[in-house]
C-alpha cells in the first residue's frame, strides 16, 4: 500500500488534460501522449483539477474537506484512495523536493 504522507507534493502527469461536461456528468482526463483516457466522476475530477498545479496532500484534504463538507479523516480517506488509482495510472506524479 502506497504511503502519502502530508507534505507529499502533486502535479498533473505531463500531456494528461481534463475534460468535463458537468450538465451531462460526464468527466475525463485524456492522456495526449499515449491515447489513453479515464472516465471520471465528479469527485475524482474535482481533485484533479484542483492538484492543476502542485499541491501538497495535506494542502488539498484542506480544500476537499471544505469543499464536500467532510471531517479530515473522512477526506483523508476519500482522498487516499482517488490519489491512489491517478498514481497507477500516471494521470498524476509526485514532485520530487
Amino acid at each position: 500500500m502506497l504511503a502519502i504522507n502530508s507534505d507529499t507534493k502533486f502535479v498533473l502527469a505531463e500531456g494528461i488534460s481534463l475534460q468535463g461536461i458537468p450538465e451531462l456528468e460526464h468527466y475525463f482526463a485524456f492522456n495526449t501522449s499515449t491515447g489513453d483516457h479515464f472516465k471520471l466522476n465528479h469527485t475524482a475530477h474535482w481533485v484533479l483539477e484542483a492538484i492543476g498545479s502542485e499541491t501538497s496532500f495535506q494542502g488539498l484534504i484542506d480544500k476537499f474537506a471544505k469543499e464536500y463538507d467532510l471531517s479530515q479523516d473522512t477526506a483523508q480517506e476519500d482522498l487516499s484512495e482517488i490519489i491512489r488509482y491517478a498514481l497507477e495510472n500516471s494521470i498524476i506524479e509526485e514532485v520530487s523536493a
